[in-house]
């Protein structure tokens, strides 16, 4: 169990200081805000779509160290999928 726990402090880790696919669709497809009042985090998702298919995902934001690796994360699974497959 050690070194499953280490494995995701350093994916986390890893995500959380150089995350993926961080930027600005300009003309994005769609797009989704999520703000934690909480603690302050806040994350936009943008996606370009064609054939009801990712071709572009990319998320801007700030927040903790999960947060950012999260959607980091999340942006990698999201690319090249169907649009009803990630809607569900």
């Amino acid at each position: 169990m050690s070194d499953l726990r280490e494995l995701y402090q350093e994916v986390i880790l890893d995500h959380g200081k150089s995350p993926r696919n961080f930027g600005k669709i300009p003309e994005a497809s769609c797009q989704s805000s999520g703000h934690n009042p909480l603690c302050g985090d806040n994350v936009t998702v943008y996606l370009q779509l064609e054939d009801n298919t990712v071709s572009n995902v990319l998320f801007e934001g700030r927040g903790c160290a999960i947060s950012i690796a999260s959607a980091s994360l999340m942006t990698e699974i999201l690319l090249g999928k169907k649009l009803d497959y990630i809607e569900r």
